[in-house]
Formats: C-alpha cells, sequence, structure tokens
C-alpha cells in the first residue's frame, strides 16, 4: 500500500508530522496501533523505524524505515528523543506473520561498542538506567519485551550484574 498525504488522517488520528529527506517524503506517527503500524511499514522491507519514549506521557514515534534512519528524524522528533538519553530507545521493527516485533535497536550498536572504550563506566551506568525503566508498555505498539529482555540479560552476564 503507498501511503499519500492525503490519506494521512485516514491512518491514525495520531499524525505527527511528515518531512522530506533524500528525496522520501517521510510521515512520522506517534502512538500508532499495530495495525496502523503495518501500514507504515515499507512493501519492501516490511519494517519501520521507532523512537520510544519512556517518560510520561510515554510516546512511540514510528516511520518508515527504508525511508530515513534515527539521526534524520531529530528535526522530526527532537534532539532529546535520540539513544543518548537512558530513557529513550531508538528501534527497528519488522511486520511478521499477522504481527509487528521489534528486531534491532541503535543501543546495541552504538552504546556496546563503547564498553570496551575509556567511556566504559559511564556506558555501564548508562545501560543499567535503560535496562530499569519497565519497556513493555511498548507491547501495545509491536512485541518488543523479548528483544530488549535478551538486550538486558546479554549486558548483565557480560559485566556479572544481578537484575
Amino acid at each position: 500500500m503507498v501511503i499519500r498525504a492525503h490519506d494521512i488522517i485516514k491512518i491514525s488520528e495520531d499524525y505527527y508530522q511528515a518531512k522530506s529527506i533524500r528525496s522520501n517524503y517521510i510521515e512520522v506517527f506517534v502512538n500508532p496501533s499495530a495495525t496502523e503500524i503495518r501500514k507504515v511499514a515499507s512493501k519492501d522491507s516490511k519494517r519501520i523505524r521507532f523512537t520510544a519514549d519512556a517518560r510520561t506521557p510515554q510516546k512511540v514515534f514510528v516511520w518508515d524505515a527504508s525511508k530515513a534512519i534515527h539521526y534524520e528524524m531529530l528535526s522530526i522528533v527532537g534532539s532529546d528523543r535520540i539513544d543518548s538519553y537512558p530513557y529513550i530507545i531508538g528501534g527497528v521493527a519488522e511486520v511478521q506473520g499477522s504481527g509487528v516485533v521489534m528486531v534491532g535497536w541503535d543501543h546495541s550498536y552504538h552504546v556496546m561498542n563503547l564498553l570496551q572504550s575509556s567511556s566504559r563506566g559511564n556506558v555501564i551506568e548508562f545501560l543499567t538506567k535503560l535496562f530499569s525503566y519497565d519497556w513493555t508498555w511498548l507491547n501495545k505498539y509491536f512485541k518488543a519485551t523479548d528483544y530488549i529482555n535478551k538486550r538486558k540479560s546479554e549486558f548483565q552476564k557480560l559485566f556479572h550484574l544481578k537484575d
């Protein structure tokens, strides 16, 4: 399904903002339903990118993964909604059968690579804080907790930390 600007309101009342990046017209939605997320996902990739903000009120910003990366979306979702804050997860979810499942996140790429650097103590503190948040609210939008719990377990095993 091709999403056009005039279809946005039909998809979600929580339409947030649109932007053109690299000749791609990108719509961003806030707290869309799982059905709406499937409509946003590209036919080619079946993936969306999202930024989840655990602060109250909790918000998840969603867009077509094939059109823009997280960094490119900062002007829309806000610079305080990037993965350098422990209450933010920037990730990727994929349409799988009748559901939508989290399959990746920026932290495992950016932050986990820093664990071997001189910033290791800060990174451990950051990840400890990030994993202290209750991310189960994301399951309202897509299956996320299995992926997050797997990353948490890997982090705890790596540093022999207790839950």
